[in-house]
Protein backbone atom coordinates (compact mmCIF):
# COMPACT_ATOMS: atom_id res chain seq x y z
CA UNK A 1 0.00 0.00 0.00
CA UNK A 2 1.13 3.50 -0.32
CA UNK A 3 0.70 6.90 0.81
CA UNK A 4 1.71 10.35 0.90
CA UNK A 5 2.72 10.09 4.62
CA UNK A 6 2.51 7.41 7.11
CA UNK A 7 2.36 8.28 10.89
CA UNK A 8 3.51 6.24 13.47
CA UNK A 9 1.94 7.37 16.99
CA UNK A 10 -1.75 7.98 17.52
CA UNK A 11 -1.74 9.99 20.64
CA UNK A 12 -2.85 13.67 20.51
CA UNK A 13 0.57 15.11 18.39
CA UNK A 14 0.50 12.33 15.67
CA UNK A 15 -3.61 12.13 15.38
CA UNK A 16 -3.79 15.71 15.26
CA UNK A 17 -1.11 15.91 12.11
CA UNK A 18 -2.89 13.29 10.56
CA UNK A 19 -6.06 15.01 10.48
CA UNK A 20 -4.42 18.37 9.02
CA UNK A 21 -2.77 16.58 6.49
CA UNK A 22 -5.98 14.32 5.80
CA UNK A 23 -8.23 17.28 5.77
CA UNK A 24 -5.93 18.96 3.40
CA UNK A 25 -6.71 15.94 0.79
CA UNK A 26 -3.37 14.05 1.26
CA UNK A 27 -3.32 10.04 1.30
CA UNK A 28 -2.37 9.61 5.13
CA UNK A 29 -1.65 6.05 7.29
CA UNK A 30 -1.79 6.52 10.92
CA UNK A 31 -0.52 3.69 12.60
CA UNK A 32 -0.19 2.39 16.26
CA UNK A 33 0.96 -0.35 18.44
CA UNK A 34 -2.04 0.02 20.29
CA UNK A 35 -5.49 1.42 20.26
CA UNK A 36 -5.80 4.84 20.87
CA UNK A 37 -9.00 5.36 18.37
CA UNK A 38 -11.30 3.24 21.21
CA UNK A 39 -11.32 5.70 24.10
CA UNK A 40 -14.06 4.17 26.02
CA UNK A 41 -17.00 6.35 26.84
CA UNK A 42 -16.49 6.27 30.71
CA UNK A 43 -12.76 6.69 30.60
CA UNK A 44 -13.11 10.22 28.28
CA UNK A 45 -12.69 11.99 31.64
CA UNK A 46 -10.25 10.40 33.50
CA UNK A 47 -6.83 9.67 33.10
CA UNK A 48 -3.81 12.93 31.97
CA UNK A 49 -4.77 16.53 31.56
CA UNK A 50 -3.75 19.05 29.53
CA UNK A 51 -2.37 22.90 29.53
CA UNK A 52 -3.54 24.25 26.22
CA UNK A 53 -2.25 27.19 25.80
CA UNK A 54 -3.75 30.33 23.04
CA UNK A 55 -1.68 28.77 19.95
CA UNK A 56 -3.32 24.96 20.49
CA UNK A 57 -6.65 26.06 21.15
CA UNK A 58 -6.55 27.50 17.85
CA UNK A 59 -5.08 24.62 16.12
CA UNK A 60 -7.87 22.49 17.85
CA UNK A 61 -10.53 25.33 16.26
CA UNK A 62 -8.77 24.87 12.80
CA UNK A 63 -9.37 21.37 13.04
CA UNK A 64 -12.68 21.18 13.84
CA UNK A 65 -12.51 19.70 17.30
CA UNK A 66 -12.36 22.37 19.53
CA UNK A 67 -16.44 22.43 20.10
CA UNK A 68 -16.32 19.26 21.79
CA UNK A 69 -13.44 19.54 23.59
CA UNK A 70 -14.40 22.80 24.73
CA UNK A 71 -17.45 21.75 26.38
CA UNK A 72 -15.52 19.74 29.03
CA UNK A 73 -12.69 21.90 29.49
CA UNK A 74 -11.98 24.67 31.93
CA UNK A 75 -10.37 27.99 31.44
CA UNK A 76 -7.69 29.68 33.56
CA UNK A 77 -7.57 33.27 33.71
CA UNK A 78 -4.66 33.37 36.49
CA UNK A 79 -1.63 31.76 37.31
CA UNK A 80 -0.10 32.06 40.60
CA UNK A 81 3.45 31.42 41.56
CA UNK A 82 5.05 31.55 44.50
CA UNK A 83 8.39 30.00 46.09
CA UNK A 84 7.59 28.11 49.70
CA UNK A 85 11.19 28.64 50.13
CA UNK A 86 10.90 32.97 50.38
CA UNK A 87 8.85 35.90 50.27
CA UNK A 88 8.13 36.45 47.01
CA UNK A 89 5.41 35.85 44.39
CA UNK A 90 4.68 35.98 40.73
CA UNK A 91 0.33 36.62 39.64
CA UNK A 92 -0.07 36.49 35.77
CA UNK A 93 -3.44 37.86 34.36
CA UNK A 94 -5.15 37.36 30.98
CA UNK A 95 -5.70 40.94 31.25
CA UNK A 96 -2.27 41.85 30.91
CA UNK A 97 -1.87 41.10 27.74
CA UNK A 98 -5.57 42.37 26.92
CA UNK A 99 -6.87 38.62 26.36
CA UNK A 100 -9.81 37.00 27.99
CA UNK A 101 -8.38 33.61 29.19
CA UNK A 102 -4.42 32.60 29.44
CA UNK A 103 -5.63 28.84 28.12
CA UNK A 104 -7.96 25.88 29.38
CA UNK A 105 -7.38 22.85 30.89
CA UNK A 106 -8.96 19.40 29.05
CA UNK A 107 -8.49 16.00 29.15
CA UNK A 108 -6.16 13.66 26.63
CA UNK A 109 -8.95 11.01 26.43
CA UNK A 110 -11.82 13.89 25.22
CA UNK A 111 -9.26 15.32 22.79
CA UNK A 112 -8.08 11.94 21.16
CA UNK A 113 -11.79 10.88 21.33
CA UNK A 114 -12.66 14.15 19.44
CA UNK A 115 -10.09 13.67 16.77
CA UNK A 116 -10.38 10.85 15.87
CA UNK A 117 -14.32 10.92 15.69
CA UNK A 118 -13.55 13.32 12.62
CA UNK A 119 -10.49 10.69 11.54
CA UNK A 120 -12.82 8.11 10.53
CA UNK A 121 -15.20 9.99 8.12
CA UNK A 122 -11.80 10.62 5.95
CA UNK A 123 -11.59 8.06 2.93
CA UNK A 124 -8.74 9.04 2.79
CA UNK A 125 -7.05 8.46 5.60
CA UNK A 126 -6.37 4.39 7.11
CA UNK A 127 -6.00 3.89 10.89
CA UNK A 128 -3.88 0.94 11.68
CA UNK A 129 -4.33 -0.22 14.81
CA UNK A 130 -2.12 -2.82 17.32
CA UNK A 131 0.57 -2.75 14.42
CA UNK A 132 4.77 -2.34 15.64
CA UNK A 133 7.17 -1.38 12.95
CA UNK A 134 9.75 -3.23 12.45
CA UNK A 135 12.02 -1.65 9.41
CA UNK A 136 12.72 1.01 7.89
CA UNK A 137 14.26 1.26 4.07
CA UNK A 138 14.74 3.83 2.86
CA UNK A 139 14.66 4.54 -1.24
CA UNK A 140 15.35 7.53 -3.19
CA UNK A 141 11.53 8.00 -3.84
CA UNK A 142 10.01 6.49 -0.82
CA UNK A 143 9.92 5.00 2.35
CA UNK A 144 9.24 1.34 3.15
CA UNK A 145 8.51 0.34 6.61
CA UNK A 146 7.45 -3.40 7.70
CA UNK A 147 5.02 -4.41 10.50
CA UNK A 148 5.23 -7.25 12.91
CA UNK A 149 1.97 -9.01 11.22
CA UNK A 150 3.70 -8.95 7.81
CA UNK A 151 2.43 -5.30 6.64
CA UNK A 152 4.67 -3.33 3.96
CA UNK A 153 3.49 -0.08 3.48
CA UNK A 154 5.20 2.55 1.21
CA UNK A 155 5.00 6.39 1.60
CA UNK A 156 7.18 9.57 0.54
CA UNK A 157 7.46 10.11 4.17
CA UNK A 158 7.44 8.88 7.58
CA UNK A 159 6.64 10.84 10.85
CA UNK A 160 7.34 9.26 14.22
CA UNK A 161 4.91 10.36 16.78
CA UNK A 162 5.12 7.11 18.91
CA UNK A 163 6.51 8.89 22.26
CA UNK A 164 9.63 9.17 24.07
CA UNK A 165 11.23 5.64 23.26
CA UNK A 166 10.02 6.07 19.56
CA UNK A 167 11.14 3.08 17.42
CA UNK A 168 10.70 5.18 14.42
CA UNK A 169 13.84 7.62 16.30
CA UNK A 170 15.37 4.24 16.49
CA UNK A 171 15.39 2.49 13.77
CA UNK A 172 16.40 5.90 11.66
CA UNK A 173 19.54 6.13 14.11
CA UNK A 174 18.66 9.43 14.82
CA UNK A 175 20.93 10.31 18.21
CA UNK A 176 19.30 11.83 21.49
CA UNK A 177 20.84 13.61 24.51
CA UNK A 178 18.89 12.42 27.58
CA UNK A 179 19.07 12.33 31.23
CA UNK A 180 16.96 11.75 34.28
CA UNK A 181 15.48 14.18 36.57
CA UNK A 182 15.68 12.36 39.83
CA UNK A 183 12.36 12.90 40.18
CA UNK A 184 8.71 11.26 39.98
CA UNK A 185 5.52 12.75 39.05
CA UNK A 186 2.80 12.00 41.12
CA UNK A 187 -0.93 12.46 39.73
CA UNK A 188 -4.27 12.44 40.79
CA UNK A 189 -8.19 14.59 40.70
CA UNK A 190 -8.73 16.03 43.61
CA UNK A 191 -11.56 17.99 45.39
CA UNK A 192 -10.19 21.35 47.21
CA UNK A 193 -12.02 22.95 50.46
CA UNK A 194 -11.70 26.10 48.85
CA UNK A 195 -12.50 26.32 45.32
CA UNK A 196 -9.62 26.75 42.40
CA UNK A 197 -12.09 28.69 40.17
CA UNK A 198 -9.92 30.08 37.08
CA UNK A 199 -6.61 30.08 38.72
CA UNK A 200 -3.44 27.67 37.67
CA UNK A 201 -1.08 27.51 41.11
CA UNK A 202 2.43 26.86 40.82
CA UNK A 203 4.06 26.21 44.37
CA UNK A 204 8.26 25.70 44.10
CA UNK A 205 9.44 23.77 47.04
CA UNK A 206 12.50 22.65 47.98
CA UNK A 207 11.72 19.23 47.40
CA UNK A 208 10.30 20.16 43.50
CA UNK A 209 7.56 22.13 42.20
CA UNK A 210 3.87 21.35 42.45
CA UNK A 211 1.23 22.06 39.87
CA UNK A 212 -2.33 22.44 40.22
CA UNK A 213 -4.67 23.10 37.64
CA UNK A 214 -8.58 23.25 37.58
CA UNK A 215 -10.49 21.35 35.54
CA UNK A 216 -13.82 20.20 34.96
CA UNK A 217 -15.40 16.72 35.33
CA UNK A 218 -19.15 15.90 34.39
CA UNK A 219 -20.06 19.98 35.48
CA UNK A 220 -18.06 20.03 38.75
CA UNK A 221 -14.83 22.05 39.19
CA UNK A 222 -11.87 19.80 40.67
CA UNK A 223 -8.00 19.83 40.15
CA UNK A 224 -5.74 18.02 38.76
CA UNK A 225 -2.54 17.79 40.95
CA UNK A 226 0.88 17.57 39.13
CA UNK A 227 3.37 16.85 41.88
CA UNK A 228 7.03 16.84 40.65
CA UNK A 229 8.97 15.39 43.93
CA UNK A 230 12.52 14.01 44.50
CA UNK A 231 13.25 10.62 44.06
CA UNK A 232 13.33 9.57 48.02
CA UNK A 233 10.39 11.88 48.98
CA UNK A 234 7.84 10.66 46.39
CA UNK A 235 9.05 7.19 47.68
CA UNK A 236 7.66 8.17 51.45
CA UNK A 237 4.76 10.25 49.55
CA UNK A 238 3.78 6.42 48.33
CA UNK A 239 3.55 4.50 50.56
CA UNK A 240 1.46 7.25 53.18
CA UNK A 241 -2.21 6.65 54.05
CA UNK A 242 -4.38 9.11 51.31
CA UNK A 243 -5.42 10.94 54.84
CA UNK A 244 -1.52 11.44 55.55
CA UNK A 245 -0.56 12.18 51.86
CA UNK A 246 -3.30 15.29 51.56
CA UNK A 247 -2.19 16.70 54.92
CA UNK A 248 1.44 16.47 53.50
CA UNK A 249 0.02 18.43 50.54
CA UNK A 250 -2.18 21.39 52.37
CA UNK A 251 1.27 21.46 54.20
CA UNK A 252 3.21 22.16 50.95
CA UNK A 253 0.80 24.39 49.44
CA UNK A 254 0.60 26.31 52.39
CA UNK A 255 -3.59 25.56 52.75
CA UNK A 256 -4.04 27.97 49.95
CA UNK A 257 -6.80 25.60 48.61
CA UNK A 258 -7.24 24.46 52.20
CA UNK A 259 -8.38 20.60 52.96
CA UNK A 260 -8.41 18.17 50.05
CA UNK A 261 -10.24 15.08 48.95
CA UNK A 262 -9.20 12.30 46.40
CA UNK A 263 -11.74 11.54 43.21
CA UNK A 264 -8.96 9.79 40.84
CA UNK A 265 -6.60 7.36 42.24
CA UNK A 266 -2.86 8.47 42.71
CA UNK A 267 -0.75 7.53 40.18
CA UNK A 268 2.93 8.04 39.16
CA UNK A 269 5.75 7.73 36.71
CA UNK A 270 9.44 9.07 36.24
CA UNK A 271 10.40 12.57 35.13
CA UNK A 272 13.51 12.13 32.42
CA UNK A 273 14.60 15.28 30.20
CA UNK A 274 15.16 13.83 26.20
CA UNK A 275 15.82 15.91 23.06
CA UNK A 276 16.79 14.60 19.99
CA UNK A 277 19.85 15.95 18.21
CA UNK A 278 18.09 16.12 15.13
CA UNK A 279 14.46 16.05 13.98
CA UNK A 280 15.12 14.02 10.87
CA UNK A 281 16.90 11.68 8.86
CA UNK A 282 16.39 10.61 5.31
CA UNK A 283 12.91 10.67 4.84
CA UNK A 284 11.56 10.67 8.68
CA UNK A 285 10.79 13.33 10.28
CA UNK A 286 10.00 13.75 14.65
CA UNK A 287 6.95 15.41 16.54
CA UNK A 288 6.13 15.46 19.43
CA UNK A 289 7.70 13.59 22.79
CA UNK A 290 9.77 11.50 19.81
CA UNK A 291 11.84 14.69 19.44
CA UNK A 292 11.47 16.02 22.93
CA UNK A 293 10.54 15.85 26.71
CA UNK A 294 10.66 18.22 28.95
CA UNK A 295 10.10 18.91 32.43
CA UNK A 296 6.15 18.50 33.12
CA UNK A 297 6.57 21.90 35.78
CA UNK A 298 5.22 24.47 33.16
CA UNK A 299 2.05 22.25 31.31
CA UNK A 300 4.34 22.73 28.07
CA UNK A 301 4.85 19.46 26.85
CA UNK A 302 1.76 18.95 24.60
CA UNK A 303 1.62 22.09 23.58
CA UNK A 304 4.89 21.94 22.06
CA UNK A 305 4.44 19.09 20.45
CA UNK A 306 1.39 20.71 19.06
CA UNK A 307 3.43 23.42 17.69
CA UNK A 308 5.70 21.22 15.91
CA UNK A 309 2.59 19.59 14.65
CA UNK A 310 1.84 23.40 13.09
CA UNK A 311 4.93 23.81 11.94
CA UNK A 312 5.62 20.61 9.98
CA UNK A 313 1.81 20.77 8.45
CA UNK A 314 2.42 23.92 6.89
CA UNK A 315 5.80 23.03 5.59
CA UNK A 316 4.70 19.94 4.03
CA UNK A 317 1.40 21.40 2.64
CA UNK A 318 3.39 23.99 0.90
CA UNK A 319 5.60 21.85 -1.33
CA UNK A 320 2.46 19.54 -2.12
CA UNK A 321 0.73 22.56 -3.73
CA UNK A 322 4.42 23.67 -5.53
CA UNK A 323 4.31 19.40 -6.45
CA UNK A 324 7.52 19.02 -4.85
CA UNK A 325 8.58 16.31 -2.97
CA UNK A 326 7.02 16.70 0.78
CA UNK A 327 10.52 15.17 2.37
CA UNK A 328 12.75 17.13 0.68
CA UNK A 329 15.88 17.49 2.77
CA UNK A 330 16.38 21.49 2.93
CA UNK A 331 12.57 21.03 4.39
CA UNK A 332 13.01 18.77 6.95
CA UNK A 333 16.37 20.58 7.91
CA UNK A 334 14.43 24.01 8.36
CA UNK A 335 11.76 22.14 10.28
CA UNK A 336 14.19 20.56 12.31
CA UNK A 337 16.71 24.12 12.96
CA UNK A 338 13.28 25.93 13.52
CA UNK A 339 11.88 23.69 16.00
CA UNK A 340 14.94 22.60 18.13
CA UNK A 341 15.63 26.47 19.15
CA UNK A 342 12.33 26.89 20.59
CA UNK A 343 12.33 23.37 22.40
CA UNK A 344 16.09 23.94 23.75
CA UNK A 345 14.78 27.45 25.20
CA UNK A 346 12.27 25.81 27.11
CA UNK A 347 13.73 22.81 28.27
CA UNK A 348 17.12 25.34 29.53
CA UNK A 349 14.14 27.56 30.96
CA UNK A 350 12.98 24.12 32.91
CA UNK A 351 16.10 22.99 33.98
CA UNK A 352 16.92 26.57 35.40
CA UNK A 353 13.90 26.54 37.34
CA UNK A 354 14.05 23.17 38.37
CA UNK A 355 17.74 23.74 39.46
CA UNK A 356 17.26 26.92 40.91
CA UNK A 357 13.88 26.40 42.80
CA UNK A 358 15.34 23.04 44.49
CA UNK A 359 18.71 24.97 45.91
CA UNK A 360 19.35 25.17 49.62
CA UNK A 361 21.84 28.19 48.70
CA UNK A 362 21.34 31.17 50.91
CA UNK A 363 22.65 33.23 47.57
CA UNK A 364 20.56 31.55 45.16
CA UNK A 365 17.29 31.77 47.25
CA UNK A 366 17.75 35.73 47.91
CA UNK A 367 18.69 35.93 44.06
CA UNK A 368 15.62 34.38 43.16
CA UNK A 369 12.98 36.15 45.63
CA UNK A 370 14.75 39.46 43.92
CA UNK A 371 13.77 37.57 40.62
CA UNK A 372 10.67 36.96 41.53
CA UNK A 373 10.20 40.84 42.71
CA UNK A 374 11.37 42.13 39.59
CA UNK A 375 9.71 39.88 37.14
CA UNK A 376 6.49 41.01 39.17
CA UNK A 377 6.80 44.46 39.20
CA UNK A 378 8.33 44.91 35.70
CA UNK A 379 5.44 45.17 32.91
CA UNK A 380 7.47 44.37 29.83
CA UNK A 381 9.15 41.23 31.91
CA UNK A 382 5.81 39.95 32.61
CA UNK A 383 3.63 40.66 29.86
CA UNK A 384 7.00 38.24 27.68
CA UNK A 385 6.13 35.61 30.37
CA UNK A 386 2.76 35.36 29.72
CA UNK A 387 2.83 35.46 26.53
CA UNK A 388 5.47 32.61 26.40
CA UNK A 389 2.94 30.69 28.83
CA UNK A 390 -0.35 31.41 26.30
CA UNK A 391 1.70 30.50 23.11
CA UNK A 392 1.62 34.13 21.53
CA UNK A 393 4.77 34.92 19.52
Amino acid sequence: MKYEAIIVGGGVAGASLALLLGQAGMRICLLDKGTPSRVHQSDLFKGKTASLNLASIDLFKKMGIWEKVDQHSKEFTNIEVWDSEGSSAITFNAQDISESKLGKVAHNNNILSSIFDLLRKLPNIDILEKESVLSINNGTESIEIKTDSGLDLMANLVVGSDGSMSSIRSLSSIPIRTWSYEQTAIVSLLESEIPINKTAYQIFTSTGPIALLPVTVEGEDLASLIWSADKVYAEKLLTLEDSEFLEELKLKTEGKLGYFKIREAISSFPLHQLHAKEYFADRTVLVGDSAHTIHPLAGQGLNLGLSDVIDLSERILSLRREGRDIADAKMLKAYSDSREKVTLRMVALMEGFKRGFGSMNPWVKLARNVAFSVANETKFLKKKFIKEAAGIT
